[in-house]
């Protein structure tokens, strides 16, 4: 079973103190996987979120026509698959190992029960659950942003 110390430096639970670190670990799972293996696929159903307790996760994003974009590289603390436990898309991206890999997994029918049961862990695992969609908001917009001005520049001198 997973320790408070495992998921003590991820951003997501950093409110919480060590008697809540350690009901949050108490439901999570560890789970193995190889380098090159994949965890999900673009279009899988969200079901879960994942902690890099060890090793290297890269999203990635299959586009038409291009092939596949990696997005991010993501190593210890890092979480990722968290949509999954707020909405029932399926999964936006694909995420794959590229080295030997242990992730700390949270099912969404266990979160939904943590959040109930306890509402002050909760509402501080909403809060920092906002806050991270925030920021990925911005990079995003940051990035589209930067794509439109060179796509611009870059039709500006043909």
């Amino acid at each position: 079973m997973p320790t408070p110390d495992q998921i003590r430096d991820v951003m997501l639970f950093a409110g919480l103190d060590d008697t809540e670190l350690g009901v949050v670990a108490s439901h999570l799972k560890q789970e193995t996987f190889a380098k090159d293996a994949y965890i999900f696929y673009e279009g899988d159903p969200g079901d879960k979120f994942y902690i890099v307790d060890s090793g290297m996760v890269s999203i990635t994003l299959a586009i038409e026509g291009i092939g596949t974009e990696e997005l991010l590289y993501l190593e210890r603390p890092a979480f990722f698959g968290e949509m999954a436990l707020i909405d029932a898309a399926p999964r936006s991206a694909s995420a794959v190992c590229r080295k030997d890999t242990r992730l700390l997994s949270l099912d969404k029918e266990d979160f939904e029960k943590l959040i109930v049961k306890d509402t002050e862990i909760g509402n501080k695992i909403m809060i920092a659950f906002i806050r991270t969609f925030c920021t990925r908001i911005r990079k995003s917009n940051e990035k589209l942003h930067d794509y439109y001005m060179i796509h611009k520049a870059f039709e500006g001198s043909s």
